[in-house]
């Protein structure tokens, strides 16, 4: 049976899309309990809301209305060195779960208050909480900027990102504890049923989502604001392309259109934090993606030849529009390429499976590679046995150098 606890959510309070949050609140409801995975910020006696130890708001670096003149180490034009994020020398939030190495129940829930803000008009039912869940390494140090993970999940399960999300914190697995995981939630309301809302285009609840997480990731952990990363499967992997198109790089000109439309000069959200890269398996690029792309943007994909729900729209178009965001030469076919070296030693990938394409600016290569896996005989399949160590070796790559 589910019982009830007393449960508490971050909600972000905004007088409108555009103001500066400049501080949280901790507002109390009631929700069913799971019975495994994660667990939500709760009191533990008392009557007095928890509090958020260190936290001085959430003006962030590069979230709506964030306060930008307070350099933390690094930049976002300077991709060799990290860029400490704003939760930097704070200690863990008090609700923080204890990190078990390789397990799913290291997890912490949170909530942020979505205000149904688009990059058209603003649409009331997809106002609401947006759950997620955060993970931290076992031996986490407050003063080292960890590379950050945003996960997305496949269609189906409702607020169970934790449990329905790729174990890239299991090193049995290949993966990494090394890093602070954010597992995404699908939203609770019926724009997608069951999926992000990946169909909407301009008006997709997930642009909001993006800048609403990270100004409370960036602000309560310490994470490296220039390797922020996405990957998902499916669905996840559709939503890994949306926001590696519309928040990659630091906008400049051409900017996307909804944006320029609404005479912006820099995109509406998350202006100043940009997604390095993603990585994703059986992907979509949605048909209405706002475009062009507002930067670079490093891509792994991976997609199986016989998946019956790519045989007309698979990742090609995501590829083709990542290689001309990034100036390389050549399309999916014709353009230039090569193995790529670490998947020889990833079991299912070796033999050339895994392309690396060569025809983009020296510089673009070095920060943003691109790399096409196409496996066969599989289907629609995760391909976690694969992905999990590609995903991690892949983000391993752009890690700073010393």
């Amino acid at each position: 049976m589910v019982s009830k606890v007393s449960r508490w959510r971050f909600g972000l309070v905004c007088v409108a899309a555009v103001t500066a949050c400049g501080g949280h609140t901790l507002q109390p409801f009631d929700a069913p309990t799971g019975t495994g995975g994660g667990t939500t910020a709760t009191t533990t006696g008392g009557s007095g809301m928890p509090t958020i130890a260190g936290s001085a708001g959430l003006a962030g670096v590069g979230g709506m209305g964030a306060d930008t003149s307070k350099p933390r180490g690094g930049s976002a034009n300077d991709l060799s060195h990290p860029w400490k994020s704003s939760g930097c020398g704070l200690p863990l939030p008090a609700e923080q779960v204890p990190t078990i190495p390789g397990s799913r129940t290291s997890y912490t829930e949170w909530e942020v208050e979505a205000t149904g803000t688009t990059l058209g008009t603003n649409e009331s039912s997809k106002a609401g909480p947006r759950q997620f869940f955060v993970r931290v390494p076992a031996d986490y140090d407050v003063d080292r900027p960890y590379r950050v993970v945003y996960i997305g999940q496949g269609c189906g399960g409702m607020r169970n990102a934790n449990k329905a999300t790729y174990a890239l914190f299991d090193e049995a697995q290949r993966g990494t504890e090394q890093t602070v995981y954010v597992a995404v939630s699908v939203p609770d309301n019926a724009a997608n049923p069951g999926c992000y809302d990946q169909n909407s285009g301009s008006q997709s609840q997930e642009w909001e989502a993006f800048d609403l997480m990270h100004t409370f990731v960036e602000s309560h952990y310490c994470v490296d604001n220039n390797r922020i990363y996405i990957a998902g499967f499916s669905t996840g992997g559709s939503l890994a392309n949306m926001w590696g198109c519309y928040f990659g790089g630091i906008p400049s000109p051409p900017l996307d259109m909804p944006d320029v439309a609404a005479g912006l000069k820099l995109r509406k959200f998350s202006p100043f934090w940009a997604i390095r890269g993603t990585a994703n398996v059986a992907s979509l690029l949605p048909n209405n993606q706002p475009v062009p792309c507002n930067g670079p943007a490093a891509h792994l994909y991976v997609h199986d030849a016989l998946d019956p729900s790519q045989v007309n729209n698979s990742p090609v178009p995501a590829l083709n529009l990542a290689l001309q965001t990034n100036g390389c030469a050549g399309n999916y076919e014709d353009g230039p390429k090569q193995p790529w070296a670490p998947a020889e030693q990833i079991p299912g990938f070796a033999g050339g499976i895994c392309q690396e394409y060569t025809g983009c600016p020296a510089d673009i290569a070095k920060n943003y590679p691109l790399v096409f896996c196409t496996t066969s005989g599989l289907g629609r399949f995760d391909q976690a046995a694969s992905a999990i160590p590609a995903f991690t070796r892949f983000f391993e790559l752009m890690d700073p150098k010393p």
